[in-house]
């Protein structure tokens, strides 16, 4: 999971029929993110970059969201909270913050998963992504942080 360095936050792309949050419900996200300033894109060209990179969703920073076409609803609330992060300044670019994010974003996801309607499938694939991120962080302490 190294891959992390450099790049925003992201949701990595799991094997698993995920069932897509309804359109309605995607467009109402959509349009009320771009209300406030941001943009998330999800087209063709969108798609075959996050395949490239084997994510799901990408989150730049507090504004900017590139998610594939007929995203789940992990995905969507999961960008959803980076943004957050980003305008809290909780995540301050470091492997580090990054980590921590990921772990606390798996954590919101879990705990309001009736809330936001999770699959199981969805479900299992956040907590197997908290128990590698928090692996992945644990060894990077457990190194000097290098």
């Amino acid at each position: 999971m190294g891959e992390m360095r450099g790049e925003g936050m992201q949701r990595k792309s799991q094997i698993g029929k995920i069932e897509p949050m309804p359109k309605r419900q995607f467009q109402r996200i959509v349009k009320n993110f771009k209300l406030q300033g941001g943009m998330i894109q999800f087209n063709d060209e969108t798609d075959q970059y996050l395949a490239s990179k084997h994510a799901e969703a990408i989150t730049y920073d507090a504004k900017t969201i590139l998610i594939k076409q007929h995203p789940g609803r992990a995905s969507v609330f999961e960008e959803l909270i980076h943004t957050a992060q980003f305008r809290k300044g909780e995540n301050d670019g470091s492997y580090e913050s990054r980590l921590k994010c990921e772990i606390a974003a798996q954590e919101i996801l879990l705990r309001n998963a009736d809330a936001y309607e999770l699959t199981d499938i969805e479900i299992s694939q956040t907590r197997e992504a908290l128990e590698a991120y928090q692996k992945e962080l644990n060894d990077y302490l457990n190194h000097g942080g290098a």
